[in-house]
């Protein structure tokens, strides 16, 4: 499969496609990264384009990246290496003060996204109008995924913001289910499966009530003994408002260890024959009999997902997220 790149400067439209030196490589993700475009060219004196002009990528003739350019790398041999990131860059780039009431995740995004002339696709409204929430000096990304958990939660339901050929979109996950199947005889040509709970595993929670540190008061604690002793105290430490009761911090406690509290896996496939309609947050089938200490069979979700163009082939490289049975 053939990929096309194309910059845009100014109003001249570039087809950079020629003097690619070694294909193009495009990464997404619905865990509030920015995607991100990264190709080498040849300087040939015809093409031409700086920090900011916009980078579109087609396969099939469907666009799949549209984003700027922001950073260059040119060796002496003239070949310039290009990082583009698409829109997602920005709301993790930059950070306000919100404060809302009775919005939804929703209309939060429209919010934001017009407040920094960022461009909109279909945005899925779960509905649920969160009450009352005061976000200061956080990144856009942040504070707009915490909507979206918040909504999560309150509803059941699971959305994912991305950014989409060029326009910010909200999906729920089962709206990105796909009839697809990945099985080790077909779609996966290579895998890799790792746990750990080195990074982001904890099997205690303390929960401190703000202040200066020698006036600094522990407001709940929590354990999971069986794991503590399994793995060593691993704690989790956070500050929580004064406001916040013994019932409503204990929740929160007991939130924290059911979803930190586990040994984190990681599969990440490689399919040799990309498929151009798989894109993060798609569920699709995956069939790996006994793998590591499981057998994978059932609907698994892309979290982040890699195309690579290169000589006339596609690859992709997708990690999943397993979930616990």
């Amino acid at each position: 499969m053939e990929a096309q790149l194309f910059l845009r400067h100014g109003n001249a439209v570039f087809d950079a496609t020629p003097i690619l030196t070694d294909g193009v490589e495009w990464s997404a993700s619905v865990l509030g990264r920015a995607g991100k475009l990264r190709f080498s060219v040849v300087r040939d004196g015809v093409v031409n384009f700086t920090e900011g002009d916009e980078a579109i990528l087609l396969a099939d003739g469907e666009t799949l990246f549209s984003g700027w350019v922001m950073t260059k790398e040119r060796s002496s041999e003239q070949v310039i290496s290009v990082t583009a990131y698409d829109q997602m860059f920005y709301l993790a780039r930059n950070r306000g003060t919100y404060v809302y009431q009775n919005k939804t995740a929703a209309e939060l995004v429209r919010m934001v996204a017009a407040d920094f002339g960022l461009q909109t696709g279909e945005i899925s409204d779960s509905g649920w109008k969160i009450p009352q929430r005061i976000e200061e000096g956080e990144t856009l990304i942040d504070i707009l995924l915490s909507a979206l958990e918040i909504s999560g939660k309150a509803t059941g339901r699971e959305f994912f913001l991305f950014d989409r050929a060029g326009k910010l979109t909200v999906k729920e996950r089962r709206e990105l289910a796909v009839q697809a199947v990945l099985r080790c005889d077909g779609g996966i040509s290579d895998y890799w499966y790792k746990t750990d709970i080195s990074r982001d595993t904890f099997n205690t929670v303390r929960l401190y009530h703000a202040g200066r540190k020698e006036t600094e008061r522990l407001a709940m604690e929590a354990e999971r003994a069986e794991q503590v002793g399994k793995w060593g105290r691993l704690q989790y430490y956070r500050h929580v408002p004064y406001a916040l009761n013994g019932a409503q911090l204990r929740e929160m406690a007991e939130g924290i260890l059911t979803e930190k509290c586990r040994v984190k896996k990681e599969l990440t496939l490689e399919n040799i024959n990309g498929d151009v309609m798989l894109f993060a947050g798609n569920s699709v089938w995956v069939d790996i009999p006994d793998l590591a200490e499981i057998s994978l069979q059932g609907m698994a979700l892309i979290e982040s997902c890699t195309h690579i163009f290169r000589d006339g082939e596609h690859r992709t490289r997708m990690d999943m997220r397993i979930e616990e049975g």
